[in-house]
């Protein structure tokens, strides 16, 4: 059969990969490592676009744990070099994947390096000497924990246990639909692999089901990075579970903050959703805080959102109609004080007796200043 030629007319900005990339790395790495190596390649095609851990978490549907061992996994395989302050990722250097260097050595060159860290290229930074971690310092990716695949019999021998035959028709339910067989395949490896409790796996689906996500590679995700974690119970789930909720997104925009709370911001996001405010609220306590301080503040937040809760101000309309009344309050004050004389004014003023004068009085007061000013003396009539 004859080659096939490709050809377009269309005209479109492009992300270039390296081929070098496409032979050696696409045939063995996971789909979902390939796609945030993509997504960083993308992000440096234009200034449109700012990477965070969270932003390609939401881009991908996927957990910020799977983000994280993506970008290890890369590291470790040398294709992209992170830059790290303690535990945290602070930059991600893009390597030249140069068949040239691949076959000499593995470590990386300053070369046609090109790094993402608040979007810009190494051209673009003030040409310092910066000494970088040897690599071989750099902590070994752990392998990412993977979930078996079961032949149909296999599932169907787990089938005859009567709780997991049980777990199957509950998370039917749950999902709304007839289980398929890389459902099955999932429960199963949860319930007798990863030893979820009965109670921790159904928590689970309703977890992901309350963020209006229902596809299975998010829910694994979401199973894996909690038993990474080491959550065994409900309550447990229920503490490390904040961080991804609708009140978190809401914190974490309003803040900017890039990063997971501290066990003190997370107790302070817990109390704003028990006292009843909706995300909407919390967002807005938090664009006020950087209004007034310049900079995220999670203690000046709550006293905001404390001064709201004994007010009884749970929503948005109700907190436009304090605004109003606010304002108007600060217009009729400002307006009364501009056109009468300031009260300490006033009573000084009143201090002394006031003289009233008569027309003749007048005029030997006018007759006294002429007689000043022109040194004579003037007669006074009549």
């Amino acid at each position: 059969m004859s080659d096939i030629m490709i050809n377009t007319e269309r005209k479109y900005s492009a992300t270039v990969i390296p081929n070098v990339f496409i032979d050696r790395f696409l045939p063995s790495a996971n789909g979902s490592y390939v796609k945030v190596y993509l997504y960083l390649l993308r992000c440096l095609t234009g200034n449109e676009m700012q990477f965070s851990i969270s932003s390609a978490a939401d881009f991908f549907d996927e957990t910020e744990s799977d983000i994280t061992r993506a970008l290890k996994y890369w590291e470790k395989n040398e294709v992209i070099r992170l830059t790290r302050n303690g535990s945290e990722i602070t930059g991600i250097t893009l390597l030249d994947l140069t068949v040239e260097q691949l076959k000499t050595t593995p470590k990386p060159t300053k070369a046609n390096v090109i790094s993402i860290n608040n979007i810009r290229t190494e051209a673009q930074k003030p040409e310092t000497k910066v000494s970088e971690p040897p690599v071989e310092n750099v902590p070994e990716a752990p392998a990412p924990m993977s979930v078996p695949t079961l032949t149909r019999e296999e599932i169907n021998k787990a089938l005859v246990s009567e709780p997991v035959s049980w777990l199957m028709n509950a998370v039917e339910m749950y999902l709304e639909r007839p289980l398929t067989e890389a459902d099955q395949n999932l429960v199963i490896f949860l319930y007798r692999d990863l030893h979820f409790s009965s109670d921790l796996l159904l928590h689970l689906y309703e977890v992901c089901i309350g963020r209006n996500k229902r596809n299975i590679s998010y829910i694994q995700s979401v199973a894996i990075d909690w038993y990474e974690h080491g959550i065994s119970t409900v309550d447990e789930a229920d503490g490390y579970s904040v961080v991804y909720s609708n009140y978190f997104s809401a914190v974490n925009k309003a803040f900017n903050l890039g990063r997971l709370p501290g066990d003190k911001e997370q107790k302070y996001i817990r109390s704003w959703e028990n006292m009843g405010f909706s995300p909407e609220m919390v967002k807005e306590a938090c664009d006020r805080t950087l209004l007034k301080c310049s900079k995220p503040s999670f203690a000046y937040a709550n006293k905001i959102l404390v001064a709201w809760n004994e007010e009884g101000i749970k929503g948005l309309s109700a907190l436009a109609e304090k605004d109003k009344s606010f304002s108007e309050a600060k217009n009729a004050k400002k307006s009364k004080t501009g056109r009468s004389v300031s009260k300490s004014a006033e009573n000084y003023l009143n201090r002394y007796s006031q003289r009233e004068y008569s027309a003749e009085d007048m005029k030997e007061i006018e007759r006294l200043m002429l007689e000043k000013s022109l040194g004579i003396s003037i007669k006074q009539e009549g």
